[in-house]
């Protein structure tokens, strides 16, 4: 009986460290991660909000895929003349091609003039962005800390 309880508890233990293992693994979905925001506050009217991404995929074919971005604006006022000031808030991006690596770093400068929408007050938002490698395999959807485009 004891033999049995030890040969269980030995292929439990196998299967704990093989899953533990399984987890430092890169997959063929790509992830990112936010690794830095280069100012928060994005001054007017030539700020540039950079915006640094960790990425990895275990065949490294990021470069050449897209990149999505989608600004979450959370003003509490609507804008002011929707018609002539309302921009669009998804933006696409290719990722440069860089040599394969399974994990890579790259930059999203994004423009003042992308931020800004109400001409009277700060536009404070958030981004939600996704990559997709150029097997058309999708990473998550991540979201960044907030973000003002401040006024003059």
């Amino acid at each position: 009986m004891k033999r049995r309880s030890i040969y269980a508890l030995c292929i439990i233990l196998t299967v704990f460290v093989i899953a533990a293992c399984s987890k430092d693994k890169f997959q063929t979905k790509p992830t990112i991660s936010v690794k830095d925001i280069n100012n928060a506050d994005v001054p007017a009217p030539d700020g540039v909000l950079r915006i640094t991404l960790e990425c990895t995929d275990k065949e490294g074919d990021e470069g050449g895929g897209q990149l999505t971005y989608i600004r979450v604006r959370t003003n509490s006022t609507s804008i002011p003349d929707p018609t002539n000031n309302d921009k669009a808030d998804t933006a696409f991006a290719t990722v440069p091609d860089f040599p394969t690596k399974d994990k890579v770093e790259m930059t999203l400068d994004i423009p003042y003039n992308f931020l800004d929408e109400d001409p009277g007050r700060n536009d404070t938002m958030f981004f939600k962005l996704t990559i997709r490698d150029r097997g058309n395999n999708q990473s998550d959807t991540i979201s960044t800390t907030q973000i003002v485009a401040k006024q003059f």
